[in-house]
């Protein structure tokens, strides 16, 4: 359980950098894609935790940054060059 209230992190950590990008003026219009398969795979990790721990409370599980280590950049901009590369032209991993 405690494997998947990472991914449950790591997750809302990804989900927060898609939305801060979003709000951007610019953003990539692809990267809307990329939230909503964020969106799903956080409800159906909520719901598998749920069904481990029907009273855990996963709006205490925080946003984690080890999503980032896949990307092994330094900066932000590096970052965002990486993301869009892997999930705004199409490729995925």
């Amino acid at each position: 359980m405690t494997k998947l209230a990472q991914k449950l992190g790591e997750v809302k950590g990804e989900l927060a950098f898609v939305d801060e990008w979003l709000a951007e003026a610019g953003a990539p219009v692809e990267l809307a894609r990329r939230r909503t398969l964020l969106e799903q795979q956080a409800t159906a990790l909520t719901t598998t935790l749920h069904l481990f721990d029907p009273e855990l409370d996963v709006d205490q599980v925080a946003a984690l940054d080890g999503w980032r280590k896949l990307y092994r950049a330094r900066t932000d901009k590096a970052l965002r060059n990486k993301y869009a590369q892997s999930h705004v032209v199409g490729r995925t991993h």
